[in-house]
This record gives structure tokens, sequence and C-alpha cells, in this order.
């Protein structure tokens, strides 16, 4: 099973999102984003430089969703969770690099202990709808232990806090998380090349059969979550260097299903479908917003945001990406003799 499923893997790597054509259209893109700042406004940077952070969440949950055929709708008390630890430690203790370092470890610690936790409650039962309300039941414990813990996290009024110098110029902040999502992307797409990563995907594929040949799954998804949320985490870091503020909001299933869905509109299982998911939810709603003052009617933005994920689900179900992919596929097909 495991060969058949490492052959898939490499058909996947030949034809898909890691095909040459789509390593020649990313070093293209790249090179943009590395220009971008010398060709726009602080608007634009500031602007991209949150899809940057929001994609490394999105990755973070396509990690498990993606790869491992987890449902966790908890995933948020990761990412609200490294927001909120940065800026406890910036607003109590400075802002010296020390101090992000000190926020970057305590980060990492609690997102493990927390997947750790959720992991041995959740993966108890070993299906998928009760991972899934048990996860979603926990992240919202977090969301209440927050909101009562008003004398740390001020509640729902939120938490301001300086952050470090180094981040304060918004060109110098753009750089660094353009460097941080790249350098998240590689390790996330080296973890799912790896053989614990092919072993998820034969969990995803049937978990009963992994379990007959041997795998204790649990045990693996355990990992993938460990995993997931140390990196959904770091992007909690992250967006409190962009934010300088932090509520509760950050800990709502609503933040999980913001993922959920740029993960669906990108394209699941392709880590890239985080990237562009997020990249075109988030312009969307920026161009949307920006049209308020054209016409009343975009007044109701959301409504005009709404159906443009009905229309990708309805007529993209792979995602932006799958349709990508399924393109090259077809272009790349040699021509049959007739």
């Amino acid at each position: 099973m495991l060969a058949s499923l490492q052959k898939r893997l490499h058909d996947t790597v030949r034809q898909g999102v890691f095909h040459p054509q789509f390593h020649f259209l990313a070093y293209a893109l790249l090179g943009v984003l590395l220009l971008l700042p010398q060709l726009t406004g602080l608007v634009t940077v500031g602007l991209f430089t949150r899809i940057f952070v929001l994609a490394v969440f999105g990755m973070s949950y396509d990690l498990l969703r993606g790869y491992a055929g987890i449902i966790n709708l908890g995933h948020a008390l990761f990412f609200g969770g490294g927001t909120y630890i940065a800026g406890i430690v910036f607003a109590n203790y400075g802002t010296s690099p020390s101090m992000l370092g000190l926020a970057v470890l305590g980060t990492t610690a609690y997102a493990m202990l927390a997947a750790l936790l959720m992991g041995k409650i959740a993966f108890r039962g070993g299906n998928v709808v009760a991972c899934a309300m048990i996860t979603l039941a926990l992240g919202e414990i977090v969301r209440q232990i927050a909101e009562s813990w008003r004398a740390v996290t001020h509640g729902a009024d939120g938490l301001t806090f300086p952050i470090p110098m180094m981040f304060r110029d918004r060109v110098a902040l753009y750089y660094y998380a353009l460097a941080f999502m790249v350098i998240m992307m590689l390790a996330l797409r080296q973890f799912i090349m790896s053989p614990t990563g092919r072993v998820l995907l034969a969990i995803r594929e049937n978990e009963q059969r992994a379990i007959f040949l041997g795998y204790n799954t649990a045990s693996y998804k355990l990992v993938a979550l460990q995993v997931a949320g140390v990196v959904c985490g770091w992007s909690g870091v992250m967006f409190a260097l962009t934010s300088r503020f932090a509520n509760t909001e950050l800990l709502t299933v609503q933040q999980t299903l913001n993922a959920l869905l740029v993960t669906i509109v990108g394209g699941t299982g392709t880590l890239y479908g985080a990237i562009v998911g997020t990249a075109f939810v988030q312009l969307a709603q920026h161009t949307l917003l920006g049209l308020r003052g054209v016409h009343p009617i975009f007044e109701r933005w959301l409504l005009f945001f709404g159906a443009i994920y009905v229309f990708v689900v309805l007529f993209m179900p792979t995602g932006i990406v799958g349709l990508y992919q399924r393109f090259i596929s077809h272009w790349l097909q040699p021509v049959k003799p007739r």
C-alpha cells in the first residue's frame, strides 16, 4: 500500500503543484513580490504583509485537513494563543530581540502542549465528526478562559502592545513576513515529502488499512497536529507584529473557518492553495470594501463576498490550484496519434 501511495505522491510531484511549470510561475511571482514595495504604496504593502502571515495560518490548517484528513474546528486556539503570548510578553517585559525569542519559545511550548492535550482527547474515538466536535469544544474553552482572564488578556476589549523596533518599519516587516511564509512553506513541504508525511497520506486515504499494516495512526496524527499547531502559533506571533493588537476574536471558531475557507478556495492538500486562497480572499475583500463609496449596493459587500465563495465551490471544487493542475496536466498530455 505504501509503495502505491509513494508512486501517487511522486505523480503529484511530477504533474501537480510541484511541477517545474509551477516552479517557474512561483519564482516569477516571488520576483514580483520582492519588488512590490518599490512599486506600490504602504496600504498595498500592509495588505500583502497580512496575506503572507495568514497564508501560513492557512497552510498549517491544510496540513491537517488536506494531508492527514483531520477536521480541527479549534485550530484558532494556536493562532490566537501565539498572538496573545507575543502581546503579553511585549506589553510586560519589553520589546528587545530577546523578548521576541521568548515569545517564540513560549508560543512553541504552548502549541506543543495544547496539541498534545487536544490530540490525546480528540483522537481517542477515531471518528472524524467526534474529533471535529471535541476540537470545537476545546477551542471554545480556551476562548472563554481568555475572555475571563481580564487581568492578563483584557478580555473582549483587547490587548494593545508595542513591537520590537526592527519590525516597526512597514517595508521591513513586509520582507520579514515574506521570508517567514517562504520558509514555512518549504519546511511544511519537506515534512509532507518525508516518510511521516507519506504515512499521513495513507491514513487520509484509508485509516483502517494503515492500522492493519501496523501503524499507530493516532500517534502519526498527533505528530501532524503538533507540527501544524506550532506553525500556526508562529503565524500568530507574526500576526501580533503586524497588528499590534490581540482580542478574543482571534480564538473563535470563525477564525478557524476562515482558514478552512481559504484552503477550499485555493485548493485542499496542496500547501500552495492556502497562499493562493488567502491572497484571493484578502484581495477580494479589500476590493469590495473599497467599492462601498462607489455605489450604495456595495454597502452589502458581504453578499458579494458570499457569492464569490459559492461560485468557487460550485465551479472549482478542487480550488484555484486544482484548476491549474488540471490545466497543466491536460496541456502536457501527449497528443495521441490518429
